[in-house]
């Protein structure tokens, strides 16, 4: 099975006859040249994972201008560099350039392939987190437009619904990787909302109970419509979950307690703290103190308990400044 697409560039036929065989044992398909304009015109042509050069490529050629060449194209080839003569000079100018790893000469076969293949998949794991990232930032920027487009009075919610989930997650000691995904679920909670008519949405005053079953759908809406969001299994189910309850009273599958995951009961309480603050078609903003009546009422009911606690402490103490990201910034 081949593993990768390799081109050598070395300007002794010898090596590069040597190099190519023990790539082929290794399972990788090559492209082999002997000089740097070789090469150029390789990578303009065609797609590799990896750029395998010599250091010295004969005259002033040097392999490292060929590393630069390959981190400019999209996507950039990485670069592993073979050298028999290290020098400083040399391996300054292949730390400037980029290059992956330096691998001296006479070249250990078995060393070889491990540096292969260990930079061709660190690559790749490069590529996809640079792709879900780009994907996400486009899904966090537009999705909540589309919402707020059907229901202008939500303006805003899901960034500060964003701002509220990090502050309470940094005060609660939850880890970066789950912040990270925590902060998409907040960008996204709501888009399972694409799916409630209008009138609905903007709808002022009680809904009937007919109403009230079309808005409980947007969990299973929202994880629905997320099903392609590849490596955000986490957001994904926290999106889902964001109006269960710690008292299991909530949907759409009445969880209780810690059967929703920490990131998730915050995602809960910011996502209500925001709709009691602001202005929405159906009420006009509560004040603090009639915020922080509710969460203590509310504690070991609606909410985890510690959780709810903690921020009525916290709003009775330093009001909206609670989840300011400095006690001097409001926003």
């Amino acid at each position: 099975m081949v593993v990768g697409r390799i081109l050598v560039v070395d300007d002794e036929l010898t090596t590069l006859q040597t190099l190519e065989a023990i790539l082929h044992r290794g399972g990788f398909s090559t492209a082999c040249v002997s000089s740097l304009d070789a090469a150029r015109e390789a990578l303009a042509r065609e797609s590799f994972d990896l750029l395998l050069t010599d250091l010295y490529l004969g005259g002033d050629d040097l392999g490292s201008e060929l590393a630069e060449l390959a981190r400019d194209r999209w996507p950039e080839v990485p670069v592993v560099l073979l050298t028999g003569r290290p020098s400083l000079g040399g391996m300054l100018e292949a730390v400037r350039s980029a290059v992956r790893e330096i691998v001296v000469k006479p070249v250990d076969p078995e060393r070889l392939l491990q540096v292969c293949e260990r930079t061709i998949e660190a690559s790749r794991i490069e590529r996809r987190a640079r792709y879900h990232a780009a994907q996400n930032r486009v899904l966090s920027a537009v999705v909540p437009m589309i919402i707020e487009a059907k229901d202008p009075t939500t303006s805003g919610h899901s960034e500060r619904v964003v701002r509220y989930v990090d502050r309470l997650a940094v005060r609660c000691g939850v880890s970066d990787e789950d912040r990270e995904q925590l902060r998409l679920a907040a960008m996204l909670h709501d888009v399972g909302k694409i799916a409630v008519p209008r009138a609905i949405l903007c709808k002022e005053g009680p809904l009937t109970a007919a109403e009230r079953e079309v808005i409980e759908r947007h969990p299973q809406d929202g994880f629905d419509i997320l099903r392609g969001l590849e490596d955000c299994e986490q957001a994904r189910e926290w999106v889902y979950q964001h109006h269960e309850r710690w008292d299991g009273r909530g949907y759409p599958n009445r969880l209780q307690g810690c059967d929703v995951a920490l990131p998730g009961r915050i995602l809960s309480l910011a996502e209500v703290y925001d709709a009691l603050a602001e202005r929405r078609s159906y009420k006009e903003p509560w004040s603090n103190e009639r915020i922080v009546a509710l969460f203590r009422k509310e504690a070991g009911h609606h909410f985890d308990p510690d959780l709810a606690h903690l921020v009525a402490d916290g709003l009775e103490r330093e009001g909206r400044r609670f989840f300011a990201p400095t006690p001097e910034l409001l926003f």
